[in-house]
């Protein structure tokens, strides 16, 4: 605990009051978060039965310089106490051209984040939602957070409502987590578009996506070289790493200053036998009571497993050889088990300054059966319930 409040100071005592250079605006945000999980010997994406800081916690900045009007060059480095956050490890989370030739339409060139959520452009921003971070069963998924390339977007007004189109395009390349396995992955030839309409205090948000994935694991490649030269090629069909992925992805909003209700869907499916389909969603609501925020949130996902009907090809009982190979095959599927847990998250916000909140958060976690759901025991343990509690200082300069 003592290190992340040191740490924060450490970053405000530095940009506090920095003179910058004339044409270059810096700004930034930062994050210090403590939690407890009431389940022993168990991690909870970072938190355990001792009260710690989290990867949670963060420092970002953000330099922007403009060229001239329309023409502006924008970069973020976003650190993390356990490292960086980026693809790469060098922590630059984006690096992009905008180029604004009217009012209405923009274009966006470089590293750039990959706009799949409602908050995908602020989501490391505790300070611009109540939550402390937004709902892991939709935000918190095996999607990557950036991508070069691409983006346009315009924007048109009528007499009834506001309304943007936005399409980009691009590859990505680093490592993402399927269920409890790390693997290597190349994405080519993304391409999504978003429309986003906007009726005075209502918003809503339809995007689609798709890609090109491939995955790289030495070790997965080995075992299907294997399966193939048995003459199981059913079953190492099943364990391709070249594929297609897609993601669709519904928000919903409603703020009038005083009260506010949040909704957002998304459902990612896969050609890839080893990676599974998963639909999530969270409802969420609250009120403002002056410098207080008060809300409640429901979150769920529901996980299709990777089914290895090619199972029944490698026949158990004929030799150890053969009973060895078949439940190392199974195996493979057991470990892409994805993360699915439903959720129940109440919290309040106190925005003590006009840059400065902070926030205290209750919440029931419980895993479906069969599944991983994002707990992880040290004795090996099935764990799939547990409460979780947090506190967290988020501030933006």
């Amino acid at each position: 605990m003592r290190f992340y409040i040191t740490w924060l100071v450490a970053a405000c005592s530095l940009f506090q009051g920095t003179s910058y250079a004339k044409g270059v605006d810096i700004s930034g945000y930062a994050r210090v978060v403590t939690g407890y999980l009431n389940v022993e010997d168990t991690d909870y994406e970072g938190y355990s039965d001792s009260i710690s800081g989290s990867p949670d916690s963060l420092f970002a900045i953000q330099a922007q310089y403009q060229f001239v009007k329309g023409l502006e060059l924008t970069g973020q480095l976003v650190l993390k106490p356990n490292n960086t956050t980026d693809q790469d490890g060098s922590g630059l989370e984006w690096l992009y051209l905008t180029y604004r030739p009217t009012e209405q339409l923009q274009f966006k060139l470089g590293k750039l984040r990959t706009p799949f959520f409602s908050m995908s452009d602020f989501a490391d921003v505790g300070f611009a939602y109540p939550w402390i971070s937004p709902p892991r069963q939709v935000y918190d998924t095996y999607l990557f957070d950036t991508f070069n390339g691409i983006d346009a977007t315009y924007k048109f007004s009528t007499p009834l409502f506001d309304a943007s189109v936005e399409g980009y395009f691009g590859q990505e390349s680093g490592q993402l987590d399927i269920g409890p396995i790390n693997t290597d992955f190349s994405a080519k030839r993304i391409f999504g578009v978003i429309g986003k309409v906007n009726i005075e205090n209502f918003e809503v948000r339809l995007s689609n996506y798709t890609a090109e994935l491939n995955l790289y694991r030495d070790s997965l490649f080995s075992f299907r070289d294997l399966l193939v030269s048995l003459n199981f090629n059913e079953s190492a069909d099943l364990l391709q790493t070249e594929g297609r992925a897609a993601v669709k992805q519904f928000g919903l909003s409603y703020d009038n200053l005083d009260y506010f209700a949040r909704a957002e869907w998304i459902k990612i499916t896969s050609s890839l036998d080893l990676v599974s389909d998963i639909s999530s969603y969270y409802l969420s609501g609250g009120v403002n009571i002056n410098n207080l925020t008060f809300h409640l949130t429901f979150a769920d996902s529901d996980v299709d497993l990777p089914t290895p009907s090619g199972t029944q090809l490698i026949p158990m009982g004929v030799s150890d050889d053969l009973d060895f190979i078949a439940s190392e095959y199974l195996a493979i599927f057991d470990r892409s088990k994805p993360d699915a847990l439903q959720s129940w998250t109440a919290g309040v916000r106190w925005d003590v300054l006009p840059n400065l909140a902070l926030k205290f958060e209750a919440s029931t976690l419980k895993g479906a059966g069969g599944y991983n759901s994002f707990f992880i025991n040290d004795n090996g343990k099935t764990v799939t319930k547990g409460e979780l509690f947090l506190f967290a200082v988020d501030w933006v300069y």
